[in-house]
């Protein structure tokens, strides 16, 4: 005859685990493909990977199995977009990297439209007021040259 304690402890072992592992994670899939898409296209644009972190293989290799693990708690947003809008993602962030100016999407992909139900990216935020500033710059400095010209002139 076991002793009771022994069968609830044999119980605890052969059930919970199948009962606390469970994940509602959306979208595991879709985070991969884009995580392993910005992975290998890093090094096209001088992208330091972290955390390059390993003892085999290279910091490509490392990136992707990290963010394997990393996306098991899927994409924040909780909804999966479809495998058309992913396919369309990471042929942004691919050609991306082979693209002059590209490589702001591959450091941030939700700056591409086709990424951009990924969500609003601080760089997007950034970026928006950098390009405001630019142009209030561009337009002092062509009033200021257009009042050198007229100073010029009389």
């Amino acid at each position: 005859m076991t002793p009771r304690w022994f069968e609830t402890c044999l119980f605890a072992v052969m059930v919970l685990p199948t009962v606390a592992c469970g994940t509602d994670a959306v979208g595991v899939d879709a985070c991969r493909a884009i995580q392993k898409a910005e992975c290998e296209a890093a090094p096209a644009c001088g992208i330091v990977l972290e955390p390059p972190y390993h003892t085999t293989g290279t910091d490509v290799d490392e990136c992707i199995r990290f963010y394997n693990d990393q996306c098991l708690h899927g994409l924040a947003s909780g909804t999966d977009p479809g495998t058309v809008a992913v396919n369309a993602c990471v042929s942004a962030i691919e050609s991306a990297a082979t693209t002059e100016g590209g490589c702001a999407v591959v450091a941030d992909p939700p700056l591409s439209p086709a990424c951009a139900w990924l969500g609003v990216s601080p760089s997007a935020i950034d970026a928006s007021a950098a390009i405001d500033t630019a142009a209030e710059e561009a337009a002092d400095a062509i009033e200021e040259a257009d009042a050198t010209e007229d100073g010029g002139a009389e």
